[in-house]
């Protein structure tokens, strides 16, 4: 492979320890627009002074963008406030709901409790005995039999005709 040929030609560059005898081109100025038309070149150096870059003047900012400028950033504070309000009052409101939450179960709490000691079998039994007079029976439990021939006789005289 062959490497690219240069894209533009160059400048003769100059052997080592040798003076470079032409003379450096001027520095290029920028045209502004006031610059005077450049002296011809067969004016000797000295006669004309060079070109100056016009001065750089700081571009001024309309008061109208200043004031819309202005206008957003307090538009923006006062959706940000806003929204902070907002919040603020919502974090109060779900801790006011955790509160009732908590003191509803609480009192459930209180109630099953309750529930469970007037429900008990020790209670019941002696309110039984004391207010209605019941007692635990005595005797064994007995066995009944069934006469399946009363039963089948039954069953058919209360069907419907």
């Amino acid at each position: 492979m062959e490497p690219d040929a240069p894209a533009a030609p160059l400048r003769p560059s100059k052997p080592r320890g040798q003076l470079i005898t032409e003379p450096e081109p001027a520095r290029r100025m920028i045209y502004g627009g006031t610059m005077p038309p450049p002296p011809p070149p067969n004016l000797a150096e000295g006669d004309t002074t060079p070109p100056k870059n016009r001065k750089v003047t700081k571009r001024r900012i309309p008061p109208s963008r200043i004031i819309v400028l202005l206008m957003l950033a307090a538009v923006a504070i006062v959706l940000y406030i806003g929204n902070i309000i907002a919040v603020n009052q919502l974090v109060n409101d779900i801790h006011k709901e955790e509160q009732k939450l908590e003191k509803i179960l609480n009192d459930q709490e209180m109630l099953k409790a309750r529930i469970n000691q007037t429900s008990s079998l020790e209670r019941v039994r002696k309110r039984a005995e004391e207010e209605l007079g019941l007692q635990n029976p005595t005797d064994a439990p007995e066995w009944l039999e069934i006469d399946r021939e009363k039963l089948r006789e039954l069953e058919e005289a209360a069907r419907p005709r």
